[in-house]
């Protein structure tokens, strides 16, 4: 552990990344922290690889599962006979009616 040394000169011990992992972890992949908020981060080279920002999480006995969640705009292409100028424009026209009531 490493020890920090605060303004006010006390000595406290600083626990996070540089903990010890165990042994039969070794080389099973990259380990990530969770901080003292829950909070973790994925490596970049995982978050480039799936290209989202939202992952699903699912709980099971014995491990944790992260689904990406592919963003909307991937989807762009995936049906080529959709207007989308046609449903913005019928989307802002059911606005309007809705406001005129």
């Amino acid at each position: 552990m490493k020890q920090k040394r605060s303004r006010s000169g006390i000595t406290r011990k600083h626990t996070g990344v540089h903990e010890p992992v165990a042994e039969y972890l070794q080389g099973a992949g990259p380990v990530i922290v969770m901080d003292a908020t829950g909070r973790m981060v994925l490596p970049k080279k995982i978050r480039d690889h799936f290209n989202a920002k939202r992952f699903e999480v699912r709980a099971t006995e014995d491990h944790v599962e992260l689904i990406p969640i592919k963003p909307l705009h991937t989807l762009l292409g995936a049906l080529p006979d959709i207007d989308l100028e046609k449903i913005y424009r019928e989307h802002d026209q059911e606005v309007d009616d809705e406001d005129k009531e």
